[in-house]
Formats: C-alpha cells, sequence, structure tokens
C-alpha cells in the first residue's frame, strides 16, 4: 500500500522536538557509559544495552511516522542497529561481562561486523535513490573513500602493522572496521555534497564521524595493547544516538524521495582536485619520512595510487557519457524547439482552415513588391484584388459553420487552380479574399478578376449532399502609386464596396473619386455623430390624404437634417451612411419619440395616426419591440395611432430565420395596435408571396407606378395599378399611392377606387407647426 494514498492508515506525526530530547538524554547516558568504561563494566554493559535499545526503537519508530517502513535503505538500516544492540547485549554484555563466555563474545563481533556491513549497505541503497547515474553515485563514494584511505593507511594503519609485528585475529578484526567505516564515510560524504542541507543527514553524517573515530581509536588501542578507552565508547554510543535523532527529526519525511541528479558543483569538483592530488603526495611523503617504513607501506600506497586512478578514470567516463547524452538532448531540445518556432511562425502568418497566408503574411508580400518596384520604377505597380463572398452569411446560417467552412475551402481551391508563380493569395477573415499581383497592369488585373468572377460562380459546389450557388465581387487596385501596404488594402477596399453597392458578382476598380466619397461618408458620419446631441434633427410631415374627402387621413415623418450654418443635407445622402454606421439605430429611436409626442395631440384632436419609417437595421435589434411599446405607453397613444413602415427589401436583406424572427415582431407589435405598411409595393419580385404572411394593414404603390399614369404609355401603368388596388381590396387592405403631383393622376386612381394617396399636389413636407395649420383649415379624416 502506497503510504500517500487514501487506503494508508493515518499515521502520527512525530513531535517537531523529539529529536532534540532524545538526542539530550541519549548524550547524558553516552557521557555516563564513557566514564563507566574503566570503573564498571557490568554497569557500562547495562548502559550499552539502554542506549543501543532505545536508540533502535527511535529509528524504528521514526521510520515507521515518516512512511518509511517499505524503504530498503531504511529497512538495512533498522536491521543494522538491531543485530548491533543484540549482539553487544548478548554477546559482549551478557555473554563477556555477566558470564565470561568466550564464545558468546565470538558472537558479538561477528554480529559487529554484521552490522556494520548492513549498515554500509542502507548508506549505499541511500545514495543511488537518485535519478542520475548510479554508477556516477557509487564512483564518487569509491574515490572519496580511496583519497581518504591513502592517508589513513600511510599515518594509522601501517605505522600500527609495523608496531604489533604480526597480523594476529584481534588486529585483523579490529582493522575491518575502519576499512568500512571508509566506505561509509565516502558514501555519506557524496550524499552530503548533493544534498547536505537536510539536518536528518547532517545527523547521520555525524554518527558515521563519530563511529570512524571510535573504530580508529580501538584499533591503536588494540596496537598498543590496552582496553578500549574513553574515545572508542563515546564514539560508539554517540553513532546509535545521531542515528536515532536523525529517525527521529522531521526532515526525515523527505528521505525517501528520489533527489535530483546533481550538477557538477565547485565544491565537488575542490574535493576531487584535492583527493587526486593531494592524497598520493601525502602518502609517498608521509612514507618518505616515516622512520619505521616498513613492506606494508610502500605497495598499499600504490595500489591505493593505481585504484584511485582506474577510479577517477571511470568517473570521467561516466562524465563523458553523460555529456554526450545531455549533448545529444540538447541538439534534440534545439531540433523540437527549432520545428516548433517555425510551426508557430507559419501558424502566425497563415490561416489554419484554408492554409492560405493571412494578412499580416499579405502585408509583408504587399510591402515587399511596392518596395521592388521603387527600386526598379520601370515597369507597373504591384496590382491588388480583394474579393468576398456574396450571401455568404446566409450559407453560415442557414447550414452551419461547417458547411460554411467546407464551402471557403472548395472555393480556395478554384482560386488557387488561377494563380501563377509570384502571386499571392491570401485569406483575410471570414469570407474574404486577395490576390497579389507583381507587376500587372490594369488590363492583366481585370482580365484576373473576370478569371475569379467565372471561376468561383461556374459549377455548383456540392456540399454536405446539396448544391450551392455562389458568387463573388472583385474591387481591382491596379497602376496606382502606392507608397504602403495599408494604403493599398484601404483603396483596394473601397473598390471592392463599390462592387458591393453595383449589386454584387460585380468588378469594380479603384479610382481617386471612391476616395473622395469615402472620405465624403465620414464626414456625413462624424456630422451625424454630432448631430443628434447638437439638435440638428428635426421631422417633417407630409400628410396623407383621403381622395375622396379631400381630408387629411394620417401623417407621414419624414426626416431631415440641417447643419449648424449650414445648408440641409438630403436624406438619400446622409441615410444610407446611417443605416452602414448604425447610428440609424439611435436616429430612429430618436424619430419614434418625438413622433409619437407630435402625434399624441393631432389624435386627441383630430383622430389622425402618423406613419414613422423603420429601418432594417431597427427591426432586427432585439430591444426594438419592447422600445416601440414603451414609447407608445409613456406617451399613452391608443390603437391605430402609430404607424410603422417597412419595406420589402429590408425583410428579403436578412437571412430566412431573421426573417420570421421580425415577422414575429411586426405581428406582435400589430396586435398592441400598431399598424403596419408595406413600403414601395410592387418593386419587389415576391411582393405577392410575401402578402400571406407578413402582417400588413397597408399597402403603399411606388411611385414609379404614379408618373406613367399620365404618360405615352398609360394604359400598361393604369392596368398595373388597379390591378394592385383591386388586390388589396380583396386582402382588406389600405392603399396609399405615393408621388401624386397633379390633378389628373388624382382624379385616374380615384376612379381606380384607390382610397388614399400623398405627394406634393397635397402638401409637401411640412413642420409640426404647419401640420397644425393644415389641420384647423382642411378637412380631416378619422384613421380609425
Amino acid at each position: 500500500m502506497n503510504p500517500s494514498s487514501p487506503e494508508a492508515p493515518a499515521r502520527r506525526a512525530v513531535h517537531p522536538r523529539a529529536w532534540l530530547g532524545f538526542l539530550l538524554l541519549g548524550g547524558v547516558l553516552t557521557a555516563v557509559a564513557s566514564i563507566a568504561t574503566d570503573r564498571s563494566p557490568r554497569l557500562e554493559a547495562l548502559l550499552w544495552g539502554l542506549g543501543q535499545g532505545a536508540s533502535a526503537l527511535a529509528l524504528f519508530d521514526g521510520v515507521r511516522r515518516h512512511g518509511l517502513g517499505r524503504s530498503r535503505p531504511w529497512r538495512l538500516m533498522r536491521a543494522a542497529v538491531v543485530v548491533l544492540w543484540a549482539a553487544t547485549t548478548l554477546g559482549w554484555g551478557v555473554g563477556g561481562v555477566w558470564l565470561g563466555n568466550s564464545e558468546l563474545l565470538e558472537l558479538y563481533r561477528i554480529g559487529t561486523l554484521a552490522a556494520y556491513g548492513l549498515s554500509l549497505a542502507a548508506l549505499i541503497s541511500l545514495n543511488l535513490q537518485t535519478n542520475g547515474s548510479r554508477w556516477a553515485a557509487l564512483l564518487d563514494g569509491g574515490i572519496i573513500s580511496v583519497g581518504v584511505a591513502m592517508p589513513l593507511w600511510t599515518f594509522l594503519i601501517a605505522p600500527a602493522l609495523a608496531q604489533s609485528g604480526r597480523l594476529s585475529t584481534a588486529l585483523v578484526l579490529a582493522l575491518v572496521p575502519p576499512v568500512i567505516d571508509l566506505f561509509a564515510f565516502g558514501v555519506i560524504t557524496r550524499m552530503t555534497l548533493d544534498s547536505g542541507h537536510a539536518p536528518w543527514l547532517r545527523l547521520l553524517s555525524v554518527s558515521y564521524l563519530a563511529l570512524f573515530a571510535a573504530d580508529g581509536a580501538y584499533l591503536l588501542d588494540q596496537v598498543a595493547g590496552r582496553p578500549a578507552g574513553f574515545i572508542t565508547t563515546a564514539g560508539w554510543m554517540s553513532w546509535s544516538v545521531l542515528i536515532g535523532a536523525a529517525a527521529l527529526h522531521p526532515s526525515m519525511a523527505g528521505a525517501g524521495r528520489v533527489r535530483p541528479a546533481a550538477a557538477s558543483g565547485r565544491n565537488r569538483v575542490l574535493v576531487f582536485l584535492a583527493l587526486a592530488l593531494l592524497s598520493p603526495a601525502a602518502s609517498i611523503l608521509g612514507g618518505w619520512l616515516r622512520s619505521d617504513a616498513s613492506s606494508y607501506g610502500d605497495p598499499a600506497v600504490t595500489v591505493l595510487t593505481l585504484l584511485l586512478a582506474v577510479l577517477l578514470v571511470l568517473r570521467l567516463s561516466v562524465v563523458a557519457g553523460i555529456a554526450e547524452t545531455r549533448a545529444a538532448d540538447l541538439r534534440d531540445a534545439l531540433r523540437r524547439q527549432d520545428v516548433l518556432q517555425r510551426s508557430l511562425a507559419h501558424r502566425a502568418s497563415h490561416d489554419p482552415l484554408t492554409g492560405l497566408g493571412n494578412r499580416s503574411l499579405l502585408g509583408e508580400v504587399l510591402q515587399g513588391a511596392i518596395a521592388d518596384h521603387a527600386a526598379r520604377p520601370g515597369g507597373p505597380a504591384p496590382a491588388l484584388l480583394l474579393l468576398d463572398l456574396d450571401g455568404f452569411k446566409d450559407v453560415n446560417d442557414t447550414y452551419g459553420h461547417p458547411v460554411g467552412d467546407e464551402l471557403l475551402t472548395a472555393v480556395v481551391r478554384r482560386l488557387r487552380g488561377l494563380t501563377a508563380e509570384g502571386q499571392v493569395l491570401a485569406r483575410l477573415g471570414g469570407d474574404e479574399f486577395a490576390l497579389v499581383l507583381p507587376g500587372a497592369g490594369l488590363e492583366t488585373a481585370t482580365a484576373m478578376a473576370e478569371r475569379v468572377l467565372s471561376a468561383v460562380r461556374g459549377a455548383p459546389y456540392a456540399l454536405d449532399g446539396r448544391e450551392l450557388y455562389v458568387t463573388t465581387s472583385v474591387g481591382v487596385l491596379a497602376e496606382a502609386s502606392l507608397t504602403t501596404a495599408s494604403d493599398a488594402l484601404r483603396d483596394v477596399d473601397l473598390a471592392l464596396y463599390a462592387a458591393k453597392a453595383a449589386g454584387k458578382n460585380q468588378i469594380a476598380v479603384f479610382d481617386y473619386t471612391l476616395r473622395a466619397e469615402r472620405l465624403h461618408r465620414a464626414e456625413i458620419a462624424a456630422g451625424l455623430r454630432r448631430a443628434l446631441a447638437a439638435g440638428e434633427l428635426s421631422l417633417a410631415y407630409q400628410p396623407v390624404v383621403d381622395l375622396a374627402s379631400g381630408g387629411i387621413y394620417a401623417v407621414e415623418a419624414l426626416l431631415r437634417w440641417t447643419p449648424a450654418g449650414g445648408r440641409p443635407i438630403p436624406p438619400d445622402v446622409f441615410i444610407p451612411v446611417a443605416e452602414d454606421t448604425g447610428l440609424i439605430v439611435e436616429i430612429g429611436g430618436w424619430v419614434l419619440e418625438q413622433a409619437c409626442a407630435d402625434a399624441k395631440r393631432w389624435h386627441e384632436r383630430y383622430g389622425i395616426a402618423v406613419t414613422v419609417n423603420v429601418s432594417g437595421r431597427q427591426l432586427r435589434e432585439r430591444t426594438f419591440r419592447d422600445t416601440a411599446l414603451e414609447v407608445l405607453s409613456r406617451h399613452a397613444l391608443p390603437r391605430n395611432a402609430l404607424t410603422i413602415e417597412v419595406t420589402e427589401s429590408m425583410l428579403l436583406a436578412t437571412g430566412p430565420a431573421e426573417t420570421r424572427r421580425v415577422v414575429d415582431v411586426l405581428a406582435d407589435l400589430r396586435a398592441h395596435g400598431v399598424r403596419i405598411a408595406l413600403d414601395d409595393f410592387g418593386t419587389g419580385y415576391s411582393s405577392l408571396a410575401y402578402l400571406r404572411t407578413l402582417p400588413v394593414d397597408i399597402l403603399k404603390i411606388d411611385r414609379a407606378f404614379t408618373a406613367p399614369l399620365t404618360g405615352a404609355d398609360h394604359r400598361r401603368a393604369r392596368a398595373f395599378t388597379k390591378a394592385i388596388v383591386e388586390l388589396a381590396d380583396s386582402l382588406d387592405l389600405s392603399t396609399v399611392v405615393e408621388g401624386v403631383e397633379s390633378r389628373e393622376q388624382a382624379a385616374i386612381l380615384q376612379q381606380m377606387g384607390c382610397p388614399l394617396a400623398q405627394g406634393y399636389l397635397f402638401s409637401p413636407p411640412v413642420s409640426p407647426e404647419q401640420v397644425d395649420d393644415l389641420l384647423r383649415v382642411t378637412p380631416w379624416r378619422h384613421a380609425a
């Protein structure tokens, strides 16, 4: 079971100061045991058993509480402490001190060596807990051990052997622990160089230094033929106490983690250099200076020097291998980074759907073409085509964006087939594309535009089990004086706008009058934004007259704009600008508010209605219905006092779904007493079909049918007009004929049975005050 898993039993944390208390008590016990070494062997044995037993319990408790029970290094360390405690207590304490049994004393020596081996294995296993090279960890420990062993041999072990004169069993047994300590010292030093800031590792390091000092002192005691002294006892006891304190330290919680691969830091390099240079030199120099040099010295130093050299070579080999691996990894990382950067650069300059260059890439290409032409001005300037698909929004709205994306990719395939080498095709966004033609004159550019038109509107597009027909409009910029790519895009966009305005599926070539028109439109738009706040807008009203009685039936509100200190601007100039910029929504709201305010007194006194023209942009606003009803309620206008006038073309300009929504809005307004008039009737190809579904009360016959009533071809004009009047009458709809300017036209319309008319014959558009005057002197007819 994973100790960190939810199923693992909860562990109580070690008290943060438990290790310190254990260390203090263990220190007191160690001092007492060291003092009792020469005075009371039995007391010393008892204290040894208590001290090592307490250390074993502390190690078991700390390992368990920190979740290291399944960690191999700490299992080995627990086994080493237990074996040492059992060997010391049973073999030395009970057998040697209390019973004087030499066989049990041998058991103590064997158990001690086994404990040393287990502790060394535990340290090696701890040292291998790294995600770096394990061989590097072992070689580092070996280098440190051999490097320390050389002066130790020269100055400690070799003199001891020379002094003893022969190798006895007791001397060999005394030599083995320091040798093991050397390897332990190398391993733990290597760990300290890697992560020596952990407190538990510092305590563990000090414990093995104490053990090494104790074993060295014991060796000297054996050579001198005297019993173990104070230093030996204190060092051995300190090893057990420090290990127990390390196990209880809170930092032991991280002892089971795999350490990251250590970088070759300055401290490690200095240690290796010192060991490689100073250890052999010190050993050789010490051997020369020793007056008791023996056969043990020189061969051992030579062997250790060779071993150190071999270990250093192997370590360099490992370093070289690691360097090669890291170099390969770095090359792979650089290659992947290069691929990623290229991919990101491609994505930044290309459209993800079609793979064409985007606006950014087009700007760079176009600017480069302009710069090339400036450097070699002999040939024609680069030409630019800008195109977008006619009615693409309807495709997205009707069939969904996936079908729209398929249509775009299909169009791009056709456009690619037209593009020659050196020409750049780009997608600027949505359904808008651009084509750069370097060094192309007007004739070449317009020919390419014709090919684009033919290719796009050619065969139908088979998409999602259906066939779609699409056309495009193209703006052409050629043989123009270009300085920047942004100027070129601005001018060609004007040409595309002109192509759209010409009826779509058209080609328009940029000329400077388009720029002047755009500047004029921008000035109109800026003036309109000021006009509403400055009170420059006003309403004029044109009466709708009952042909039978001559009385005023209703008045139509017409918007007028007279800038301060300037001449009036015709509605056909500023209203299209207001539509394009969206200002018509705010302006239309003001018109509705003002017309209803004026209509209130006229309806209360004379019962006539007011007609307000509503644009398509207004109708498509989600809040239009609520706004209109709120204005009616605020001015307390009764039913039939307001007529909203819409055009058929405004409905046809939207998709089917949007048309249905707008029709629902009109029907809801009609249910609240607002009458609906259909303006310009007869000019649309589907007017009759729409009469079946539109919530309409009034048909307004366009002035295009009025003027011919008295012209040369009056028979056809009268037939059409009479047919519309009779159709409206059969559908219980009122009819208003616009543009009546002569008495003869009025008489003909009256003979046809047309009830209502509007035009300059009766009155031009007049101010609200003039409407009051007209109503006072003119008969009127109640709109209800």
